[in-house]
């Protein structure tokens, strides 16, 4: 259904190489990866029109459907290409000419502590609080501290850069601690934008498809086991 009325799946697959080289360089959140995609790809890029004049397919995606279809993308992508060298080669040029100070007048490294710096504040506070709120008692059962830890270990755990803001221990924390957070993503999500429209990028990405299938096409075939014959 989803490759009927609109573009989607097909502008996540066909993107999937550029999308792939970004997570995986940056760390950040499948999620808003893919919502900052879409945010910037046209409307006549994601719509397919009606067959009739009326206009394109009023069909929309529910809220997770996109980031599905971009993790299975994703998952397929690395396990082909992850560990062949051309990839290997492109994450380390990718690093070195599109997250650079030169490149974007703020590196994105520098972007990303600033980020994570309000992410642990943030997370810190969370932390403490609810361990004021919830202190293991001598009357509590090992199931009941069990369930408390593990509700704290969802707090203290890394995420993804951005994902922290899906999770509802977030709202719990100060406005401004919050307010810092989403300040840090504007200029990440501005410079995921930036990339996205790269287009020597998707010169230099379409080079590596094509040696990604030469490595696929020359790799040495495995030489049948020699069978013994028995006297």
């Amino acid at each position: 259904m989803i490759k009927k009325k609109n573009n989607i799946y097909k502008l996540i697959k066909k993107n999937i190489a550029k999308l792939a080289i970004i997570h995986q360089t940056t760390k950040i959140s499948p999620n808003r990866l893919v919502s900052i995609f879409l945010r910037n790809s046209s409307l006549e890029e994601i719509l397919l029109p009606k067959k009739t004049k009326d206009g394109y397919w009023d069909w929309t995606l529910a809220d997770d459907t996109a980031y599905k279809y971009f993790k299975k993308e994703l998952t397929a992508y690395l396990k082909r290409n992850a560990d062949q060298l051309s990839f290997q080669t492109m994450q380390e040029h990718f690093k070195s000419n599109y997250l650079t100070k030169e490149y974007f007048r703020e590196s994105y490294e520098s972007l990303a502590e600033n980020y994570y710096a309000q992410e642990q504040a943030l997370k810190n506070f969370v932390r403490e609080g609810f361990i004021a709120i919830h202190p293991i008692t001598p009357d509590m059962s090992p199931k009941e501290v069990a369930i408390r830890n593990q509700k704290l270990g969802k707090i203290s755990v890394n995420h993804w850069v951005g994902d922290i803001t899906n999770y509802d221990y977030f709202s719990q924390a100060p406005g401004f601690m919050m307010q810092n957070v989403h300040d840090a993503l504007q200029y990440i999500d501005l410079y995921i934008i930036n990339i996205l429209n790269e287009r020597q990028l998707d010169h230099e990405l379409m080079k590596i498809s094509i040696n990604q299938r030469l490595e696929v096409k020359l790799a040495p075939k495995e030489t049948p086991k020699t069978k013994i014959q028995k006297i």
